[in-house]
């Protein structure tokens, strides 16, 4: 059997019972062509909750999950509401994973992408959320989030655009460039969340920010001479430490 040949069986009982059909036959033939088995499939699961991704945000990936599993432990320690922001939110994948795990916790979720509000709140709705407990804001990173959080959750575009010939091409034509991309050797929106994030939290708050695994001097370089009180360097599945953790 064939990788693809394989994709195509794992659809056949994930989206259609085993039942086979033309739109069966359609999805193989996207399949085929190369886009990302998440997209046609029309979802993926996330610590716990199903994340529709009709609308075709960046594919949630599993070592965002294992990062943001270790944070939820962390926070599950905190008996107070929380105020939780999940910015980047693309998906909303991050935010609704915090109110499943968290009963405390409220989410502000902030995406620049307006499309990508209605994705939000799909997701909140197809997780059986109560909507109350969140805020969805069109923003750039921090633009709209006021007042004071417990944490901040962040999955910025930290991706060279120089780096876009070596990316598999399927990320490349299917998921929003605007998701991966950034300025300053992929630094951009690390700077400013280094920079701002310090002023929305919490006294003992804390920052959560992924990066990539050859960052990490640059990040130590950022985050020097700065207020924050201690930065920690957490693990990916794979034992490289891509994932920023800044404490105020």
């Amino acid at each position: 059997m064939t990788y693809l040949d394989s994709l195509c069986s794992r659809l056949l009982s994930e989206k259609y019972n085993n039942i086979t059909g033309e739109m069966y036959q359609q999805d193989c033939l996207r399949l085929t062509q190369g886009e990302p088995y998440e997209y046609v499939l029309g979802w993926v699961t996330f610590l716990d909750t199903t994340i529709d991704l009709s609308l075709r945000p960046m594919i949630p990936r599993p070592e965002t999950a294992f990062w943001v599993a270790h944070a939820i432990q962390e926070l599950k320690q905190q008996s107070k509401p929380l105020r939780l922001a999940d910015t980047f939110s693309g998906a909303g994948n991050v935010g609704v994973a915090l109110l499943k795990h968290l009963e405390n916790a409220t989410v502000d979720f902030s995406e620049l992408d307006k499309t990508l509000a209605a994705q939000i709140e799909k997701n909140i709705v197809l997780n059986k959320l109560d909507a109350t407990r969140t805020k969805i804001l069109s923003a750039s990173a921090l633009d709209r989030l006021t007042g004071q959080y417990d944490a901040i959750f962040a999955v910025p575009p930290y991706v060279p655009y120089e780096a876009l010939p070596d990316l598999d091409p399927e990320m490349i034509t299917y998921e929003p460039h605007l998701a991966f991309f950034a300025h300053e050797d992929g630094h951009e929106f690390h700077r400013l969340l280094i920079a701002q994030a310090w002023d929305l939290l919490q006294e003992g708050g804390t920052l959560y920010m992924e990066a990539d695994m050859d960052h990490n001097d640059a990040i130590r370089k950022l985050v020097e001479g700065t207020k924050w009180s201690k930065l920690e360097f957490w693990p990916d599945p794979y034992g490289a430490t891509p994932n920023v953790v800044l404490r105020k």
